[in-house]
């Protein structure tokens, strides 16, 4: 022990039922789980001193079943930190809400049991009046995607914001200029990347292996911001900031969280829980097989909150009026899985028998709860790479390729990888053009991987868990010769913010159900109103009727025909009647090699038919003749 003086204050039982550590009137309240047979202890830190300076034993005044749990009365806890000794062994605190010792991302990991520590929070208040929260329906949202670190490892802000959350904060212009109004973080909790981690508890239950967990998907602190993601050394200071800046540019902040089966369901809903009243967190991202989504859904403090998941129980109409606001209105749960990349990769590289998947997709959009639509995602090829690889390329992970999902969905345009072919580049440009299309023209919530509006490649690994490296990070550079796909991007998001018809808060029916003269939507092939049947069809054609749906001024939207053709050949589409004094206008094709004003609507009409170029797709307007 050390010699100097301590602090007096006085040891009394505390209350189970307070999970971890919190500041109470007079002092704090400590609890952790322990064995009943277990030696247990407190353990008090001075920030600078090497060993604890007191220790507590919890003995079994202080225990109430397997919880041990004191407070500390008139405990100051400037410049201190705390661990546990159970057993004779150093834990840490499943509850942390700061760590201490893990400054620096992928530091080896010291031998040193005192080295980590947990922390106190500066300001425990709940308190945040001077935040609001934007509350963007999902059918309004434009989700990005981001990895804390590996976002602006290359991007132009000071040496010390790289790779931080003050570097994500200095990029708001940019994503404001870009239309996104919603960022998602990957995990961004307290996590060890380190390899041969063992922890108490099994909270942290990782492979043996020699890579780094750059991603950060496995168990870890999940009370804690990543203190190796901060600029400062006030992580709870520095993560509030960027939540506080993201809210006032309008946009939410999503964040991504793992569990994995064994952690414990409370810690878990208190996690939850923490993260949206002390952090003003909008919505998570749940992923693993541990996610307790009937607890979660039962809890009346994050109603308000958007959960996304692969897909959630059933949820009574009784139950949905309590959960949501206006269930007629708002939406806060939310699909979020692999079947639209996959239905429409496959409908993009032209496969057979794949019009009927898209189709589905791009009108789909339950009552109960929202979809999440993407193209790429970190969990396989970025966006650029899916276009110009045909097989995985993981060599780089050093499993000999076997690692990441074999199903790519992917065509490499003509040549695998890097080309000077102009052919093949420009086959790339247009099927990158359409991709972005046909997330942003269907139904649902749109995200975007960070990088993908300006063609970030990855080298065709398809699985970069463990690439702390440029590899792994977004590659700026690639915006220099890439700034008129980000023109494109930038221009496709403000036309699908414009036209509510694109992006409605209920799912289109297919039918005339308002008598406005044709369906909300309906789907057509080479003849107008026949969608086809042959298994090889690759040509479709999707009519919407703006007057279902209301702009911002309360007009009606306009009437739209998205015609989409993946044949590698000409083709002809004939167009749907519009109403009488009305004819259909091009806006845009994918064909067109424009560096800008891509929707830009032309003064020749059609009426009857309208040729396809290959791979390509023409949006049309209706206008009065």
């Amino acid at each position: 022990m050390d010699s100097r003086e301590k602090q007096v204050y006085r040891v009394r039982k505390g209350d189970p039922l307070i999970s971890g550590t919190k500041k109470m009137q007079n002092g704090y309240q400590f609890a952790i789980h322990a064995p009943k047979h277990a030696d247990a202890a407190l353990l008090i830190y001075e920030k600078d001193s090497p060993e604890p300076v007191q220790e507590i034993p919890l003995t079994d005044e202080y225990r109430v079943g397997d919880v041990r749990t004191v407070f500390l009365q008139d405990f100051k806890a400037n410049n201190h930190c705390y661990n546990y000794k159970i057993d004779g062994k150093i834990v840490l605190d499943p509850y942390a809400r700061i760590i201490c010792g893990r400054e620096q991302f992928g530091e080896e990991l010291s031998s040193d049991p005192h080295r980590v520590r947990c922390g106190f929070l500066q300001d425990d208040s709940l308190e945040w009046p001077e935040d609001i929260p934007p509350q963007i329906p999902y059918h309004e949202m434009i989700l990005y995607k981001v990895h804390v670190r590996g976002y602006t490892k290359q991007y132009r802000v000071p040496a010390k914001k790289k790779g931080t959350f003050a570097g994500l904060k200095a990029m708001i212009p940019y994503w404001k200029e870009l239309g996104i109004n919603a960022i998602e973080l990957m995990p961004a909790y307290e996590f060890s990347e380190m390899p041969k981690v063992q922890e108490y508890q099994g909270l942290v239950s990782q492979k043996m292996t020699t890579h780094i967990n750059f991603w950060g998907y496995g168990s870890g602190y999940y009370f804690a911001p990543k203190v190796s993601y901060c600029a400062t050394k006030n992580p709870e200071k520095e993560f509030k900031g960027l939540v506080h800046a993201l809210h006032e540019a309008g946009m939410e902040c999503i964040m991504e969280f793992y569990f994995p089966v064994g952690v414990n369901p409370l810690l878990i809903l208190r996690c939850v829980q923490f993260w949206h009243l002390n952090y003003h967190i909008d919505g998570f991202h749940l992923l693993g097989d541990g996610v307790p989504k009937e607890l979660l859904l039962h809890n009346g403090v994050l109603s308000g909150a958007k959960l996304m998941a692969d897909g959630f129980p059933y949820v009574h109409d009784e139950y949905v009026e309590l959960w949501q606001d206006d269930p007629k209105e708002r939406k806060m749960l939310a699909e979020y899985n692999l079947g639209f990349q996959n239905d429409m990769r496959r409908f993009l590289k032209s496969d057979d028998g794949t019009a009927a998947g898209a189709i589905w997709r791009i009108r789909r959009n339950p009552e109960q709860s929202a979809v999440i639509n993407y193209m790429a995602s970190n969990d396989g090829f970025t966006l650029f790479d899916s276009v110009c690889y045909s097989d995985k390329h993981n060599d780089a992970n050093e499993e000999g390729n076997r690692d990441g999902s074999n199903f790519n969905y992917s065509w490499n345009c003509g040549e695998e990888g890097p080309t000077k072919r102009h052919l093949v580049r420009q086959t790339r440009t247009r099927q990158l053009k359409n991709a972005f299309l046909m997330v942003l023209l269907s139904q649902g919530t749109p995200m975007i991987y960070g990088g993908d509006e300006f063609g970030n490649t990855q080298g065709g690994n398809k699985n970069t868990w463990c690439q702390d490296n440029p590899m792994g990070w977004v590659d700026w550079k690639a915006l220099r010769y890439q700034k008129p796909l980000l023109q494109f991007v930038k221009e496709a998001i403000a036309f699908r913010r414009a036209h509510p018809v694109f992006h409605l808060d209920m799912e289109l029916q297919g039918v005339d159900y308002k008598a406005f003269g044709f369906p909300d939507i309906s789907f057509h092939g080479e003849r107008a109103w026949y969608t086809g049947t042959d298994f090889g069809g690759k040509l479709l054609g999707v009519m919407y009727n703006g007057a279902y749906a209301k702009k911002a001024d309360g007009g009606r939207d306009d009437d739209f025909y998205v015609a989409y053709n993946f044949h590698w050949e000409d083709r002809e589409i004939a167009l749907p009647n519009l109403p009488v004094k009305k004819v259909w206008h091009k806006l845009l094709d994918t064909y067109d090699e424009k560096t800008e004003n891509y929707f830009k609507e032309e003064s020749d009409s059609y009426q009857k038919m309208i040729t396809l170029r290959p791979r390509s797709i023409v949006v049309l307007v209706g206008r009065e003749e």
